[in-house]
């Protein structure tokens, strides 16, 4: 069971290091994915980025699978099916902080800069999305 593509996101001010987080994402997401960096303008007016990664389904997996194993034991002991919406999209954050220094911390925490993380399931007729996000995550537990 897998995912068929992922997204990984990150809204930074212009005052953030945008090479520093550039390069986090290419850690999580291993080299080859395709790193956008867009500058826009803030609803006030102050500049800002939008970083995103995009993956297919062996670099979604890949970024995963950098997840700390207790992130990853926080997640199925929180349960997941929280964390999918009706469109079979698992949804993560990570701690930015802790992603720049090279750890996958997912975090619930609102007071934080985080990389937003989103992956389409792998769902087909009869099965949950629920249970292949589970599995998917005791996958990489037993790894």
């Amino acid at each position: 069971m897998s995912v068929h593509r992922g997204e990984w996101r990150v809204h930074a001010s212009a005052v953030d290091d945008i090479r520093v987080i550039e390069n986090s994402l290419v850690w999580l997401c291993g080299d080859g994915v395709n790193i956008s960096t867009e500058k826009e303008k803030s609803s006030l007016g102050a500049p800002m980025y939008t970083i995103s990664a995009s993956m297919n389904a062996k670099q979604s997996m890949f970024s995963l699978g950098k997840l700390e194993r207790d992130s990853i034991e926080g997640i199925l002991n929180s349960g997941v099916e929280s964390r999918i919406d009706e469109d079979k999209f698992l949804h993560l954050r990570i701690d930015l902080a802790e992603l720049s220094g090279g750890k996958g911390v997912v975090t619930t925490d609102n007071d934080t800069m985080v990389a937003k993380g989103r992956f389409k399931l792998e769902v087909y007729p009869g099965q949950s999305s629920y249970k292949v996000a589970t599995s998917i995550f005791e996958g990489l537990i037993c790894k």
